[in-house]
C-alpha cells in the first residue's frame, strides 16, 4: 500500500475506535468511580485526592513551516501537548491535547477544559474532613510548575523539618502514577513515541485519543491488577481519621450565573485554601508515619 493509504486507514481506525468507544472508555468519572478513587487514595495517606496531572510532549516531524515557531519547546524540537489527568490504576480520566509545544505546563492550565465541570456547578460533590477541618472539592496531586490553588497538592523543595519528609516522600511516589501512565501510553503505542509524521494537527489528535481509549480498554480489563500496594497499613489508620462522602451534581439548568462563576473561580485558586490543605495532609501523615513505627 502506499503512505497515503496507511495513513487513510489508521485515520479511518482511529475514528472509529472513537465513535465506538469513547463513551464508555473516555468519560469524566461518575459519582461511584470517585468514591472508589478516594477510598484508594485514602488508603494511600492522601485523603481527597482523585488523581495526578501532567503534561507529555509528542514530537511532530513535518510540522509546517509557518506554525514551527510556536511548536519549539526548550529542547528546540516540534511538539504538541497531551495534558492528562491519570489514577493509581494508570487509567486516563481527562484528556487535552493540541497545545503547542512552547507552552509550559501552567500556559496550558490556563486554557484547560479540566476544571469547567466544577466551574459550571456540574461536578459532583465531595465531602471529606482531614486534620479537623472539612472540605468540598478533590484535589490532584501537581508538580510545582503548577500554581497554589486549593484543587492542587505540591511538594516543594523547602526544608521544613522531620514532619515534612513523609509527606514529601508520599507525594513524589504518588505523583507518579500519571507518569507511569504516560510512559506505558508510549510502549504501548509506539507511534506516541516516535515524531509524528502526520500534516494535520487534527488526525494527531484523533490518533493519540485512539491510542488513550485503547489504553483505558486495557486498564479496564485488568482492573483486578493493583501494582501499587499501599503505602501506609490500613489497619494503622482509625476510621474516624477522616470522613469520605460523594454526592450527585445538580442537574444542570443552563449557563452559570455569573456570580456563581466568579465565585468557584475565586474558590479554586485560593491559595490560602491550598496551604492549609497541604498543612492538613503533612500532620495526617505524620500522624500515620508516626503509628507505624
Amino acid at each position: 500500500m502506499s503512505q497515503s493509504t496507511v495513513k487513510n486507514c489508521v485515520r479511518h481506525f482511529c475514528e472509529a475506535v472513537i465513535a465506538v468507544f469513547s463513551p464508555e472508555y473516555f468519560r469524566p468519572p461518575t459519582p461511584s468511580s470517585i468514591s472508589e478513587l478516594l477510598e484508594e487514595y485514602a488508603k494511600r495517606g492522601f485523603v481527597g485526592m482523585v488523581g495526578s496531572i501532567d503534561c507529555m510532549h509528542w514530537g511532530w516531524k513535518i510540522c509546517r513551516i509557518e506554525v514551527a515557531g510556536q511548536h519549539k519547546g526548550k529542547e528546540k524540537k516540534l511538539s504538541k501537548v497531551l495534558e492528562a489527568v491519570a489514577d493509581y490504576k494508570l487509567k486516563i480520566w481527562h484528556y487535552n491535547f493540541g497545545s503547542p509545544g512552547s507552552l509550559n505546563d501552567l500556559h496550558i492550565l490556563e486554557q484547560s477544559p479540566v476544571f469547567d465541570a466544577i466551574l459550571r456547578g456540574e461536578a459532583a460533590t465531595v465531602h471529606y474532613d482531614i486534620n479537623g477541618h472539612a472540605y468540598n472539592t478533590p484535589y490532584l496531586l501537581a508538580d510545582d510548575i503548577y500554581p497554589s490553588w486549593s484543587v492542587f497538592v505540591k511538594s516543594t523543595e523547602k526544608t521544613l523539618g522531620l514532619k515534612f519528609q513523609p509527606f514529601a516522600r508520599m507525594q513524589k511516589a504518588c505523583r507518579k502514577d500519571v507518569e507511569s501512565c504516560f510512559g506505558v501510553l508510549q510502549a504501548r503505542w509506539i507511534i506516541l513515541d516516535t515524531p509524528c509524521r502526520l500534516w494535520s494537527a487534527t488526525d494527531m489528535g484523533t490518533v493519540i485519543k485512539a491510542c488513550g481509549i485503547l489504553h483505558n480498554m486495557i486498564v479496564v480489563d485488568e482492573t483486578n491488577i493493583d501494582p501499587h500496594g499501599y503505602l501506609f497499613d490500613p489497619a494503622c489508620q482509625p476510621g474516624e481519621m477522616y470522613v469520605l462522602e460523594v454526592s450527585k451534581p445538580p442537574l444542570f439548568t443552563g449557563l452559570p450565573d455569573i456570580d456563581a462563576l466568579v465565585f468557584q473561580t475565586a474558590k479554586l485558586r485560593d491559595k490560602r485554601l491550598h496551604l492549609q490543605l497541604q498543612n492538613d495532609l503533612i500532620e495526617h501523615m505524620w500522624y500515620i508515619h508516626g503509628s507505624q513505627k
